[in-house]
């Protein structure tokens, strides 16, 4: 009983001493078109929804790495950059597309939106869905490769509505893709953010169409992501 007793207690003992010094940080890596940085109307980049991402890890002391540099304008490029394992310089140091994807913790993925709005036809929702579909199909072709090397936790942005008109179809447009994507997500075990509602009902985009947002949308953006990082 004894030597039970003496037992239960080194591992307890052992266990405290490992969340003590336990200080796991955080592999962060974003993923997609120019939306990652952060751009303004003019298409200038400027303090976008990782650079509050990145402020809220470096408060918590949990930020090991932190990568939005792999980025391009489309699905289909960005696909092929995983499977060409793309390689970027980043102040003299190498990085392997696939080798981030792999050790990342935490992966943002932003893709889609600024082909949704060169492309979208606010008075023509028959012409969005069939672009739509066509979207879709690159996009669950890039979550298969992504899934090849990622296994810590997937963030998926969903979509909004580019310009400012809005009717009954465009919601329903929009309500459709959310739930087609959700569910390609959960299969994938991927965490889907909505993002229509949130840019409709609030003010995060200034008074023009654009697919980008305001600083008080990228940050609500930042918001919703480090929920999933608490």
């Amino acid at each position: 009983m004894k030597k039970i007793i003496c037992l239960l207690l080194t591992f307890f003992s052992i266990f405290l001493i490992y969340r003590h010094f336990d200080n796991h940080k955080i592999n962060y890596v974003s993923l997609g078109d120019g939306l990652i940085k952060g751009m303004n109307s003019s298409n200038i980049p400027y303090y976008g929804y990782n650079d509050f991402v990145k402020e809220y890890l470096s408060r918590k002391n949990k930020i090991s790495t932190f990568n939005d540099d792999f980025y391009n304008k489309t699905i289909l490029e960005i696909t092929e950059d995983i499977k060409n394992n793309r390689t970027i310089w980043i102040n003299d140091k190498e990085f392997f597309l696939k080798k981030v994807l792999r050790e990342s913790d935490i992966l943002v993925i932003s893709v889609g939106m600024e082909e949704l709005f060169k492309n979208y036809q606010k008075y023509d929702m028959e012409h969005n869905y069939i672009y739509f579909n066509k979207m879709y199909v690159d996009i669950e072709n890039l979550i298969k490769e992504i899934k090849k090397y990622t296994k810590g936790m997937i963030l998926f942005l969903g979509y909004y509505n580019p310009t400012n008109y809005y009717d009954s179809k465009t919601d329903e447009f929009f309500c459709d893709i959310d739930i087609k994507l959700n569910r390609l997500m959960m299969i994938n075990d991927i965490s889907y953010i909505d993002l229509y509602e949130k840019v409709k009902g609030n003010r995060y985009k200034d008074n023009i169409d654009t697919p980008f947002l305001n600083v008080r949308g990228y940050e609500k953006i930042a918001e919703t992501i480090e929920y999933y990082l608490e």
